[in-house]
């Protein structure tokens, strides 16, 4: 189920029609013309998965809200205002602070700095040991976890906004904003970083390299190309995490196309259609992605030749896939996580964490996969390796 359609002004709203509105309520929220999720396969352990701790994130948290690594510590947002650090290695809070305001978006964190942003648009920084260091106020609503890098603290707001503060003081650096399609998807997706340059994913099936000190656009390249006759059928926005692999950006575009383009100069490497809300992870040798039917695939990661296909999780609204070891990980509606060979596909493994739906994107950190669960938990989970 794709994320939450909006509009980004009144003029796009008054283009829209009543059928449309309606065809995008339907398809997003009616529990009605969702199809029957696939039965949970059996799986025989081959890789010794279990749960290595557990915790919660103070609350129940929203679909996309993602921990951020901070040294030894793993920061997480729970609603309403929870924010907390637990230890990478058992879990046990370290440190808890309740916020102003309810927190949107989730939390970002890097060179001693972690961000959070709120629904009317606050930005506050904290140190790694919970204590604030300053606060901001961005546009509107701040709708995807803060970047950290680069002495900046990056954020992207509810009207198509990505503005740079100094991780300093929170002085405002820059801001850039483009005009938006009539009808949008709502795009909760992390931006990342490397070598100075910020990636994001757009409307319209744009992936977007910005310069992280000034904004300054380094260039703006179609991942997909929007068709169809009416304004829902040219939906293509990349609302899905670009990936970093080598000198490729690697992205896919939701009823558009998956590939990987060159990070300096914006140039199509590869493409092919494709189809995710969910999103991709890329290794050495091949790109995994999880489409808007739940399916898992690998391609070649050079040509984006199919390598394998995994349909057994259709409609279990699987999330995006991670690879650590020789397994690429998922999770589901039902809280299970499960994890597949990345040679053939074939299930190796599956742990249950809470019954409640994992949608964020898994995380890998060190040689521990953690998710957090739509109940406010957060599962460490450990493999053979």
């Amino acid at each position: 189920m794709p994320s939450k359609f909006i509009g980004m002004n009144k003029a796009a709203w008054g283009r829209l029609t009543l059928s449309v509105l309606a065809m995008a309520l339907a398809a997003c929220g009616a529990t009605s013309n969702q199809p029957e999720p696939s039965p949970l396969p059996q799986v025989a352990d081959q890789v010794g998965a279990q749960v290595a701790w557990r915790s919660g994130a103070g609350g129940k948290t929203d679909l996309r809200f993602l921990p951020a690594q901070a040294g030894d510590r793993l920061i997480v947002a729970g609603a309403p205002s929870s924010l907390q650090a637990l230890d990478l290695n058992s879990g046990s809070v370290r440190w808890k602070v309740d916020l102003p305001h309810p927190v949107a978006g989730g939390v970002g964190a890097g060179e001693g700095t972690i961000a959070v942003g709120t629904l009317k648009g606050d930005l506050m920084a904290y140190n790694y040991d919970g204590k604030p260091l300053w606060q901001a106020r961005a546009s509107t609503e701040i709708i995807a976890p803060p970047l950290v890098a680069e002495g900046v603290v990056a954020v992207r707001t509810a009207d198509g906004r990505i503005t740079g503060f100094s991780a300093a003081d929170g002085s405002r650096k820059w801001q850039y904003q483009r005009q938006m399609p009539a009808l949008i998807l709502r795009n909760f997706a992390p931006m990342v970083s490397d070598h100075g340059l910020l990636f994001a994913g757009m409307a319209g099936g744009r992936l977007l390299a910005l310069k992280l000190a000034d904004g300054v656009v380094v260039w703006d390249s179609p991942v997909a190309q929007p068709r169809g006759a009416t304004e829902l059928e040219r939906v293509a926005d990349v609302v899905a995490p670009p990936v970093l692999s080598g000198n490729l950006v690697c992205a896919v575009a939701y009823q558009g196309r998956v590939g990987c383009l060159n990070q300096n100069n914006g140039t199509p490497v590869w493409s092919r259609e494709a189809s995710s809300y969910s999103g991709l992870t890329v290794d050495d040798d091949q790109l995994y992605l999880v489409d808007d039917l739940g399916n898992v695939s690998a391609l070649d990661r050079s040509s984006g030749r199919s390598m394998w296909r995994q349909d057994k999780l259709a409609a279990r609204r699987t999330s995006a896939p991670v690879r650590i070891g020789d397994t690429v990980a998922v999770g589901d509606l039902a809280g299970y996580v499960h994890f597949l060979s990345r040679e053939d596909g074939h299930f190796v493994g599956q742990v249950s964490t809470d019954g409640s739906r994992i949608a964020a994107v898994p995380q890998v950190i060190g040689n521990r996969v953690i998710v957090q669960t739509q109940a406010g938990n957060v599962v460490a989970l450990s493999i053979k390796q």
